[in-house]
C-alpha cells in the first residue's frame, strides 16, 4: 500500500502523540492507537512524516516546552518540564540544551545575549532557534507597547464555544510553501465537490501544526479542512479530522501569508500575556474568510483554544 493509504493511520498516530505528551509513551503505544503492527508503523511514520518516530516524539516536546516557556510566563520551568513528559527539571534542561542550544531560561531572557551553541536543531535541520524571534517586540519597547499591542487584539477579539466540528482533511505536501497551500487547497476543493461534501461556496478551514520560529520548514505540517459529515467515507489520501470542542478566542487577519507568523507572534507574546487566559494547546485553526489562499493573500480568522490562566 502507498503512503497516501496509509494518512488516516498516521494522522490518529499524531493525534494519540499530542495528546499524551505529557506521559511516557511507548511506540507499541502509538501503532496500537494507528492500527498498524508495530514493525508496519515504524516504516510508514518515518515514510510519511519524514523522521523517526522516536525523534518525532522528543522534537514534539521540546517545541511545545519552548511555546510554553515563551507564552506562559507564570509557569515554572519544573512545572513545563513536568508538562512535556519529563521527569525532572534537570533531565528537561539538558534535553532542551541538547535540541536547541540554549538553556529553558534563555527562551525566558534572550535579552540578556548569551551564546548560543549549535543543537540537534542545527545539526539535524539546518535551522538556527533564536528564542528572541518569539516574542514580537524587542526588549527597548517594554511593558507600555506590549500593552497597547494587546489592547488593539482585544479590540478585535469574540469569543465562541464549540461541541467540535468534523473535517475532510489533505495534508500540504510542502508545509506551509504559499504554492504547497495554493495547490493542497486546490485538489482539496475540487475532492470535496466530487464527493459532494461542498458545493460553490466552501467553508475553507486550515490546521497549522507548527511554529516556523522552532520547527524547520520541512517537518513543519498544514492541513487544508472542510466541515464534512462523520458518516462521509474519505478516499485517500484525504483523511478526517476534527476540531476539539471548547471555548476559542476568535482573531481576524487580512494582509500577506507572509506576515501570519507575527500575527501568531503578536496574539501569543502580547495578547495572551496580558489576559487572563492561556493557550489551552498550540494548535490553531484559520478560518479562511473569503477564499482559500492566493496570490500570496489571505483573510482570515485565527481560532485559539483557550482555558483560565493558572
Amino acid at each position: 500500500m502507498t503512503e497516501s493509504a496509509h494518512r488516516s493511520e498516521i494522522e490518529r498516530a499524531l493525534r494519540f502523540i499530542a495528546a499524551n505528551l505529557e506521559r511516557p509513551i511507548t511506540v507499541a503505544d502509538v501503532a496500537r492507537a494507528a492500527r498498524l503492527s508495530e514493525f508496519h508503523f515504524h516504516r510508514v511514520f518515518h515514510a510519511a512524516v519524514g523522521e523517526p518516530i522516536g525523534r518525532f516524539i522528543t522534537r514534539r516536546r521540546l517545541e511545545q516546552s519552548a511555546l510554553r516557556l515563551a507564552y506562559e510566563p507564570d509557569r515554572s520551568i519544573m512545572d513545563v518540564a513536568l508538562s512535556s513528559g519529563y521527569s525532572s527539571a534537570s533531565n528537561f534542561s539538558k534535553a532542551f540544551a541538547a535540541h536547541f542550544g540554549c538553556s529553558p531560561s534563555q527562551v525566558r531572557s534572550p535579552e540578556r545575549g548569551l551564546p548560543v551553541a549549535i543543537g540537534k536543531l542545527t545539526s539535524l535541520y539546518g535551522k538556527d532557534f533564536r528564542p528572541e524571534d518569539l516574542y514580537t517586540l524587542p526588549p527597548e519597547r517594554g511593558v507600555d507597547e506590549r500593552r497597547r499591542e494587546a489592547a488593539a487584539w482585544s479590540a478585535r477579539v469574540r469569543f465562541e464555544t464549540t461541541s467540535g466540528l468534523d473535517f475532510a482533511c489533505l495534508a500540504s505536501p510542502g508545509g506551509y510553501d504559499v504554492s504547497a497551500l495554493e495547490r493542497v487547497w486546490s485538489d482539496l476543493i475540487a475532492a470535496a465537490r466530487q464527493l459532494g461534501i461542498c458545493e460553490d461556496a466552501v467553508d475553507a478551514w486550515g490546521v497549522p501544526h507548527d511554529s516556523p520560529q522552532i520547527t524547520a520548514p520541512e517537518l513543519c505540517r498544514y492541513h487544508a479542512c472542510v466541515p464534512c459529515p462523520e458518516a462521509v467515507p474519505l478516499p485517500p489520501p484525504l483523511f478526517r479530522g476534527r476540531m476539539s470542542e471548547g471555548r476559542y478566542a476568535v482573531f481576524r487577519y487580512a494582509g500577506e501569508v507572509s506576515g501570519i507568523p507575527e500575527a501568531y507572534r503578536s496574539i501569543y507574546s502580547c495578547w495572551f500575556r496580558e489576559s487572563s487566559l492561556a493557550p489551552d494547546d498550540f494548535t490553531s485553526h484559520e478560518r479562511y474568510v473569503t477564499d482559500e489562499p492566493k496570490d500570496g493573500r489571505v483573510d482570515l480568522e485565527l481560532w485559539f483554544k483557550v482555558r483560565p490562566r493558572r
